[in-house]
């Protein structure tokens, strides 16, 4: 016996199908496929176009931290205590009180670093002892 190749169709005794039909919404969709990508054109579109494109994206992020408002002032305590603690202010008033010479930038931060030294004493209500020597201590 010869060999029969299988085939897909049904012959001539199988139920016939019914064709199919289409729908309206299929041969709607059937027309201009979605592209991919960004719209041509769009460096010679309009500013309007590409204003509105912005504004999308310029929304506030919630995730960008919290709104509460950070006093960035230290108090008159903290300054003092950091004035005195400041080691290029000690070398500069060391080296002024040896008459040795400063620079103009030197001389700057030396006056400047003094007189706030000298409005937070008044506003604490020290006093300051004109002669006041290391040897005391």
């Amino acid at each position: 016996m010869t060999r029969r190749k299988k085939t897909r169709k049904a012959g001539p005794l199988a139920p016939s199908k019914a064709p199919k039909e289409r729908q309206a919404s299929d041969a709607a969709s059937k027309g201009k496929k979605k592209g991919k990508g960004q719209p041509s054109g769009q460096r010679h579109s309009s500013t309007k176009v590409l204003q509105q494109s912005r504004t999308k994206g310029d929304e506030k992020d919630p995730r960008h931290g919290s709104r509460r408002k950070v006093a960035l002032v230290m108090t008159p305590e903290q300054e003092l205590k950091q004035l005195q603690e400041d080691t290029k202010l000690q070398l500069l008033v060391e080296r002024f009180e040896n008459d040795e010479s400063l620079t103009a930038e030197e001389q700057r931060y030396l006056d400047e670093k003094s007189e706030r030294y000298e409005q937070l004493v008044a506003k604490l209500g020290y006093e300051l002892d004109e002669e006041w020597d290391d040897e005391e201590y």
